[in-house]
């Protein structure tokens, strides 16, 4: 089953949507991963009630409300709509505009898998499921997100094939510099065009670049060397970003999703 979002530029991306059985296994390896974080703090609470007594049994009680209501809201919204489970699966979960999910949107469908494991085992998000040609359990609909497959050849944008040069070394630490000044979202963007940039046609690839471009020398103060396109100069800009060490621009560089 697939999926496919039109973009405001009018661009089609298209995402392979992640059945029952792929989005099972990712829970079983979820669940298992809760399962050794409870036994790790519930041990743990155990040693402290043995020296301090009340203060063991809190820890364990705090310990498991955090990983029931924190394990998933807290790795979507930090790992751009994914979990040990999904990750280890190659799905995640998306906006259904395509775009990454938001931490209301990850509360949302996390709060409701209250609802989606009545009256036991997940049996009537199952039910809605299956129901839907997307696979959405009522936590999805309730939120607008969708589950998806990851391009599993996908790399980070350093290691992207046939990627420019870099820039010359007098000008890497002023463009390092300015590119602090971009925010999460435009990094993103900036980071999904550059893989995402052999699905697209001809004229919306060229035209997209020479938007790109545009916006950064604007925004930066940039200008692109001598003889250097739009979408060369994009890309070595986009190569500098998969270099640096945050969080927020690795995962985005290794959360492309497949055509």
């Amino acid at each position: 089953m697939l999926h496919q979002v039109i973009t405001t530029e009018k661009v089609p991306f298209t995402y392979r949507v992640a059945g029952l059985g792929s989005r099972f296994l990712a829970w079983l390896v979820d669940a298992g991963l809760i399962v050794i974080l409870g036994t790790a703090g519930f041990c743990g609470g155990i040693v402290l009630e043995t020296g301090r007594e009340g203060m063991g049994m809190a820890l364990i009680l705090l310990w498991l409300f955090a990983l029931t209501w924190g394990y998933f809201l807290l790795f979507e919204w930090l790992w751009h709509g994914q979990t040990p489970g999904k990750r280890l699966l190659g799905i995640r979960v998306i906006q259904w505009q395509g775009t990454s999910v938001t931490f209301y949107q990850s509360a949302v469908r996390n709060i409701l898998r209250v609802v989606d494991s009545l009256p036991i085992f997940y049996a009537l998000g199952f039910c809605v499921a299956a129901c839907n040609r997307e696979s959405r359990r009522l936590g999805d609909i309730a939120a607008g997100t969708l589950v998806v497959h990851t391009e599993r050849k996908a790399k980070p944008i350093h290691a992207l094939p046939d990627a420019p040069g870099q820039p010359n070394t007098v000008r890497q630490p002023l463009i390092r510099q300015r590119l602090t000044q971009l925010e999460r979202e435009q990094k993103q963007t900036l980071l999904d065009l550059s893989l995402r940039r052999n699905q697209l046609s001809v004229p919306d690839r060229a035209r997209l670049f020479r938007a790109a471009a545009e916006f950064l020398q604007e925004r930066l103060d940039l200008a692109p060397e001598e003889y250097v396109s739009d979408e060369k100069f994009v890309l070595q800009l986009a190569a500098m970003l998969g270099e640096r060490p945050a969080l927020e621009v690795e995962a985005a560089a290794k959360i492309a999703v497949s055509r």
